[in-house]
């Protein structure tokens, strides 16, 4: 009883200077998300998300770790009702501002790791870069897809974002890799090894993703799954192809049968 108290607490406080770290960091990831919803690549990320499903006239979506609020204005602005959720304050607000400026009207909150929304609630989950931060993923997924309501889907994009903390060459590696990216006017945000010393207690961080995630899904009953990888080239601008190369963004659709 008393191991589960301290993992609890140990969980509780990674969430925590998680949540510390995103708000700080909300100004300049506010305007890295923007400019790509106000640049050539928004209609990429909007076909990249509705192709994978049957759109309807009007869906209930959710948007989880929102952040600056890019996927909930997307979603938004096509006439659907969005309910946006991060557990970063100074995120949400960024978000406000940023739907404000784009017209779209969303539902947002701030929550933590439960959802405060009934079983079967939405048709469609959308998340972006957000579970390779998980505490449990396991359970946390789970928890994500029971939201959704029979026949819904549950998008989410990601990438191994930290896969070099598994090797010591690797890591070596990705030193040298920020230097060129530097050099090619990429972005390397400096604070981003508070993150980083964040990632070696997070679990999806030692697993080779997306095969966790496929067999993860293969053992959830009433629930099916396909993969897309690769989407690089397709989402990024040049700039950011540079900036994100060693980090192949992958999109796991999963669907509640």
């Amino acid at each position: 009883m008393e191991n589960i108290r301290n993992e609890n607490k140990e969980v509780k406080h990674l969430e925590e200077r998680m949540t510390e770290y995103w708000g700080h960091r909300s100004e300049s990831y506010s305007s890295q998300n923007m400019s790509q919803l106000f640049g050539k690549k928004k209609e990429v990320w909007e076909n990249k998300i509705f192709s994978q499903i049957e759109e309807k006239k009007q869906m209930k979506i959710l948007d989880i770790g929102t952040g600056p609020g890019f996927f909930a204005i997307l979603c938004a602005l096509r006439g659907h009702e969005v309910t946006a959720v991060d557990m970063s304050k100074d995120m949400i607000e960024k978000a406000k501002k940023n739907a404000h400026l784009a017209g779209a009207e969303i539902r947002f909150m701030e929550v933590g790791s439960r959802l405060p929304f009934d079983e079967a609630s939405f048709d469609l989950i959308i998340s972006r870069d957000v579970t390779w931060t998980l505490t449990e993923p396991e359970k946390q997924l789970s928890h994500w897809a029971m939201k959704l309501k029979p026949g819904g889907t549950m998008l989410y994009f990601d990438a191994e974002w930290y896969y070099y903390l598994r090797d010591e060459n690797a890591k070596k590696q990705w030193e040298d890799r920020k230097e060129e990216i530097r050099r090619n006017g990429g972005y390397i945000y400096e604070k981003a090894v508070h993150l980083e010393a964040m990632a070696e207690k997070l679990p999806l961080t030692y697993v080779a993703r997306p095969l966790w995630d496929s067999a993860y899904w293969k053992n959830q009953k009433d629930f099916s799954c396909r993969i897309l990888e690769n989407l690089n080239e397709e989402i990024y601008s040049p700039i950011e192809q540079i900036q994100y190369d060693t980090f192949p963004e992958f999109l796991v659709s999963v669907r509640r049968e």
